[in-house]
């Protein structure tokens, strides 16, 4: 343990033992924080860092170490953005000093080194001006924290952060809280805190899990979905929220509409989800759910025939208060997976079980709605899974010499659709198609 811990502690020691015998009535707490500021420091000395960051250095990293004469313009701008850039140069600065390896750990430790010297000057006029104006008394506010201390802490963060990678998530809170209770004016709380807070939303999202649920994938105009909204308590506790004003999050929507004549119009809502209770409390046991009904109803202005549609659901779970045996935040959403479901013109959600089988049948029998419909139902379907949108791609683009000139223009949007290409003929699809690499299946 470094001296500044050390001061840390006997300090501590020093007022129970004061605050005994003159009868100070917060004696009892003192011991309490006292073995909270103890396991802190043993959650930040008894913690070794395994992996990568852990492993011994060979003779190569020996230079790290080194100390340069100076900092290179080049290096300079690159720190000033990591600094004070925007959060896309702040990445592209520091990825461009990772790539430069340990080639550029001595002037970082240059440039460490004389921030540092500076910092320690004015810490030498701060000292001297407090001292002149309040005397011998303020001599001990005078650093809000020491030199090696800040070191420690900076190594310690830098430990749980690397931990965090790694998937110790827990592990990295600990230390981040450790941290924030021994220096609680330290610079580095607020990457302590945030630290904590992404450890947070790991171990919740891990633990409480949402999901949208419909009771069918394609619907016709005119019938009435039926979507639920669930949460799913996996954490092995028990699980409490609290639902204040009927609210429990938000519901976001986003709908599409494809109509026969070659327009395709989106547009998105963002509505509160609320219940019909008020107020509620809801206690989950391990492996227990909660559901509420999404009160959804498709629009009224649709047509009734040569129309596809697609409605895109999301929720994020933000209840008043969550708490999982004392382990609480009301701070932290859940967001659920993305759930669709598919609308289509009355009497043709029979037809159309197989969407694939459809498309053919139509290409042979040249029904242009029946060709537009399970089109886009198959250009859906691909997006989820990369082997169907294979084979739709295939059909399509085996047929276009069959297709007569009329129809090629759909053909061509939802060949866009499904593959990101824009191509205007035949003949380019066609050669791009032979000349796409093709993954081989593994022996």
């Amino acid at each position: 343990m470094n001296s500044s811990l050390r001061w840390k502690c006997r300090c501590m020691g020093k007022a129970a033992f004061l605050a005994i015998l003159l009868g100070f009535p917060g004696a009892l707490s003192l011991p309490l924080a006292s073995c909270r500021v103890l396991q802190a420091q043993e959650e930040l000395e008894l913690r070794p860092l395994r992996g990568p960051a852990g492993a011994k250095k060979g003779p190569n990293q020996r230079a790290a170490g080194e100390i340069a004469d100076k900092v290179t313009p080049e290096v300079s701008q690159l720190i000033r953005k990591v600094l004070a850039g925007r959060d896309s140069e702040q990445k592209a600065a520091e990825a461009r000093l990772r790539k430069r390896g340990l080639r550029v750990v001595p002037e970082l430790r240059t440039w460490i080194r004389q921030v540092a010297g500076n910092a320690e000057k004015i810490e030498i006029v701060l000292r001297k001006i407090l001292k002149d104006v309040a005397g011998d008394q303020g001599e001990i506010d005078l650093v809000s924290r020491e030199s090696s201390a800040g070191q420690f802490f900076e190594q310690k963060l830098e430990e749980a952060q690397g931990h965090f990678e790694y998937g110790r998530h827990q592990l990295a809170r600990k230390m981040a809280e450790a941290i924030v209770l021994l220096d609680p004016a330290s610079p580095l709380r607020f990457l302590c805190r945030r630290l904590i807070r992404k450890a947070m939303e790991r171990k919740l999202k891990k633990e409480l899990v949402t999901r949208i649920d419909a009771d069918a994938l394609v619907y016709e105009v005119g019938e009435a979905p039926q979507i639920l909204f669930r949460v799913l308590n996996k954490s092995g506790k028990v699980a409490r929220f609290e639902v204040l004003q009927g609210v429990v999050g938000e519901l976001f929507i986003v709908f599409d509409k494809c109509l026969f004549d070659g327009s395709h119009i989106t547009y998105s809502e963002r509505l509160p989800l609320r219940i019909k209770s008020r107020q509620q409390t809801v206690v989950l046991k391990p492996e227990a759910g909660w559901e509420c009904e999404i009160d959804y109803k498709l629009p009224k202005d649709l047509p009734l025939r040569q129309i596809a549609c697609r409605a895109r659901f999301r929720v994020t779970f933000r209840p008043s208060r969550w708490e999982i045996e004392g382990d609480r935040d009301s701070n932290i959403p859940l967001t659920s997976e993305e759930t669709e479901i598919w609308i289509i013109p009355p009497g043709k959600k029979r037809k159309l079980e197989d969407p694939m089988k459809r498309l053919k049948l139509a290409l042979l029998l040249e029904q242009s709605e029946d060709l537009f419909i399970s089109g886009w139902l198959c250009v859906w379907a691909g997006k989820k899974d990369p082997d169907f949108n294979n084979r739709f791609l295939a059909v399509l683009i085996g047929n276009l010499g069959d297709v007569d000139r009329g129809r090629k223009p759909l053909l061509y949007e939802l060949l866009r659709q499904a593959s990101g290409q824009l191509f205007k003929s035949d003949v380019e699809w066609a050669k791009w198609w032979k000349a796409r690499p093709v993954k081989k299946d593994a022996d």
